[in-house]
């Protein structure tokens, strides 16, 4: 094998190298911020109010309720509510803790200078959920302002 050669195997293998690792940050902060997406908006919406109405139709249609079973199935269903909103803010601050752990996985393989754009890029979604948002919410130790609403 002449240098040539080398040198062009070298270059081939290199930008086979490059487009991979290019590719797994992109693919890194895409997912991110598609996963930190889905998730606000789940913790924003919270769940739907009032489920006990649907809960209820369904069962109305499913078991021939009759009334008075109807309004009992929407009264349990109504009372446990509170605890269903209980278990969803545990699952927002689970949600919170991963991601912050996830975030600080990606930056330890990073560059100084990918760091840097990994970092803008981060602060910059949390803005952009912080703007769509609306209420307070901590992402890797760092308060954002939110409106009223959580």
């Amino acid at each position: 094998m002449s240098g040539n050669e080398a040198k062009g195997k070298w270059r081939l293998w290199s930008g086979v190298i490059a487009v991979f690792i290019v590719g797994a940050i992109v693919g890194g902060l895409s997912a991110t911020a598609l996963i930190r997406g889905h998730y606000l908006q789940v913790m924003r919406s919270g769940p739907p109010r009032g489920v006990h109405k649907p809960i209820a139709e369904r069962l109305t249609a499913d078991l021939s309720l009759t009334p008075d079973q109807r309004a009992a199935v929407e009264g349990i269903v109504r009372d446990f509510e509170p605890r269903f909103r209980e278990f969803e803010q545990q699952a927002r601050t689970g949600i919170r803790a991963v991601m912050t752990e996830m975030e600080g996985k990606i930056r330890e393989i990073l560059t100084p200078e990918q760091q840097a754009k990994y970092d803008a890029g981060i602060e910059k979604m949390h803005e952009e959920m912080d703007r769509r948002g609306g209420g307070r919410h901590e992402w890797g130790g760092r308060k954002h302002e939110r409106g009223p609403g959580e």
